[in-house]
């Protein structure tokens, strides 16, 4: 995005990676160390830095950029237009763009949200997913199931977000590229995200392969004691009931979860999903009874 011309745009680049390199090379790095930068600089205490203010801040890290100068850069940090730069918008602006092995983990959970193949993630690829009967805004009446999962979409837009209860991919990317400013490793970003979504980094893996279909004969085994080898629907339906945890009538990645603690097997999140879809058949995103059925009497 070209402010002033293609020189002055280059130029604020410049001078806006002299003032992260400066903030990131401090040791205590991270969302609480530039809340503290933002919070210093806000004199007048509105949360909001004016020009002047965020020019003071420049000028404590050695930064004193022309009037045009300051002029492009303050336009860049503030996206909203409202002449100020709000805390959203500074960490923005000092964000590091994903590195491909980030962009790869934040493409994945992506898809797994998306499960229409949209290219966004609408309140129909989660309704099945997320149960809001024990949302306290759902017991009172005061928001129905589809504003609830609307809201929790729109947590995902950040600040340049439009709010309107779906998830694009841009916005998505935006929202884990802000995530990751206060995360400087990406081997914790990517743990983060297994752990998140119930998926590995490495599944193209031959050995995550094998620790799948491990794992699954695990669950399988344990789930023949638990019925005895019995073939009989009324008994397996009891169980796959107790695992149905809000009685909706199928197993979601959660309450999967939920079930092979219950069935005493230790799984690190990340192939909690790799299992779950060899048991999920139809690729619905949750188990149904025949497909717990048939998994438990083969």
């Amino acid at each position: 995005m070209a402010f002033y011309g293609v020189g002055l745009d280059v130029k604020v680049k410049e001078l806006n990676l002299q003032f992260k390199m400066h903030i990131q090379n401090k040791p205590s790095r991270g969302i609480r160390y530039f809340r503290h930068i933002f919070k210093k600089y806000d004199e007048n205490g509105n949360k909001k830095l004016d020009a002047q203010e965020f020019e003071e801040c420049l000028g404590a890290f050695g930064l004193f950029p022309k009037k045009v100068e300051m002029q492009a850069l303050m336009k860049y940090y503030d996206t909203d237009g409202d002449g100020h730069i709000n805390i959203e918008e500074f960490m923005r602006g000092l964000r590091d763009e994903l590195t491909e092995r980030r962009a790869a983990m934040v493409e994945k959970a992506f898809n797994i949200m998306d499960r229409d193949g949209s290219g966004q993630i609408t309140v129909k690829d989660i309704a099945h997913l997320y149960d809001v009967s024990q949302h306290r805004e759902f017991i009172e009446g005061t928001k129905t199931k589809q504003e609830i999962l609307e809201d929790f979409l729109d947590g995902f837009d950040g600040a340049r977000g439009n709010d309107d209860g779906v998830v694009s991919r841009e916005e998505w990317y935006d929202y884990y590229t802000d995530l990751g400013v206060s995360i400087p490793s990406d081997d914790y970003f990517v743990q983060m995200l297994e752990s998140t979504w119930n998926i590995c980094e490495d599944e193209d893996d031959q050995t995550y392969h094998d620790k799948i279909a491990q794992y699954t004969e695990f669950v399988h085994s344990q789930l023949k004691n638990l019925t005895g080898g019995s073939t009989d629907e009324g008994l397996i339906s009891k169980i796959y009931e107790d695992f149905d945890l809000n009685g909706n009538g199928m197993i979601t990645i959660d309450e999967f979860a939920n079930m092979v603690a219950k069935l005493e097997i230790s799984v690190e999140r990340k192939y909690l999903r790799g299992i779950f879809r060899n048991i999920d058949m139809n690729s619905s995103g949750a188990i149904e009874f025949d497909e717990f059925y048939a998994f438990a009497t083969k």
